[in-house]
C-alpha cells in the first residue's frame, strides 16, 4: 500500500524514509529524513537537508553552503564562501579572495585571485602569483623573479636576474654579476 504522503499530498507528518521520490520532493517535505539524492532538486536546498546525501549541483546555492556540503560536485562560486573553504573544494572555480585561506592553499587554487600573503606558500609560487600581495621570502623563486615582485622582501640571489635589477633591490644579496648595472652595485 502506498503511504498517502506519496500522492498529491506531501504533509510534513508523513515524510519519512519510504515517502522520499519525486513525486513527493516539494518544500513541505525538505525534512532531514527526506535527505536523499532523489529529493534534490531546487525547492528542497534549504539547511535542514544540506548533508552529503544531497550535495549535488542542482543545489549548491548559498542556502547549502556549510562544511557538510563541501564537497567536490558543489564547487560552484556560488557556494564560495568562508564556510566551504576546505581542500575538497579547493578548486579553480571556487579560488576567489574569501577562500583564500591556508586549507585552500593548493596548486588547484593558485590562481590570481587568490595572491594574498596567507596563500603565499611554496606551492603556490608561480607566474600566475608573482604580484606584490605575494612577493614573500617563500616564494622567492626564479619563477618568480619577475619586476612585480622585485622587492625588499625578495632580494635574495635566487632572484638576482637582469628583470629584478632595480634600486629596490640593490642589497648585498643582490651584487651578483647579473646585476652590476649601474643602478646596483
Amino acid at each position: 500500500m502506498v503511504n498517502s504522503c506519496c500522492g498529491s499530498v506531501c504533509s510534513e507528518e508523513g515524510c519519512g524514509q519510504g515517502c522520499c521520490q519525486p513525486t513527493c520532493c516539494r518544500p513541505s517535505c525538505c525534512v532531514s529524513s527526506c535527505c536523499r539524492p532523489s529529493c534534490c532538486i531546487s525547492s528542497c536546498c534549504r539547511p535542514s537537508c544540506c548533508r552529503p546525501s544531497c550535495c549535488v549541483s542542482s543545489c549548491c546555492r548559498p542556502s547549502c553552503c556549510r562544511p557538510s556540503c563541501c564537497v567536490s560536485s558543489c564547487c560552484r562560486p556560488s557556494c564560495c564562501i568562508s564556510s566551504c573553504c576546505r581542500p575538497s573544494c579547493c578548486r579553480p572555480s571556487c579560488c576567489v579572495s574569501s577562500c583564500c585561506r591556508p586549507s585552500c592553499c593548493r596548486p588547484s587554487c593558485c590562481v590570481s585571485s587568490c595572491c594574498r600573503p596567507s596563500c603565499c606558500i611554496s606551492s603556490c609560487c608561480r607566474p600566475s602569483c608573482c604580484r606584490p600581495s605575494c612577493c614573500i621570502s617563500s616564494c622567492c623563486r626564479p619563477s618568480c623573479c619577475r619586476p612585480s615582485c622585485c622587492v625588499s622582501s625578495c632580494c635574495r640571489p635566487q632572484c638576482c636576474i637582469s628583470s629584478c635589477c632595480r634600486p629596490t633591490c640593490c642589497q648585498t644579496t643582490c651584487c651578483r654579476p647579473a646585476c652590476s648595472s649601474s643602478s646596483c652595485c
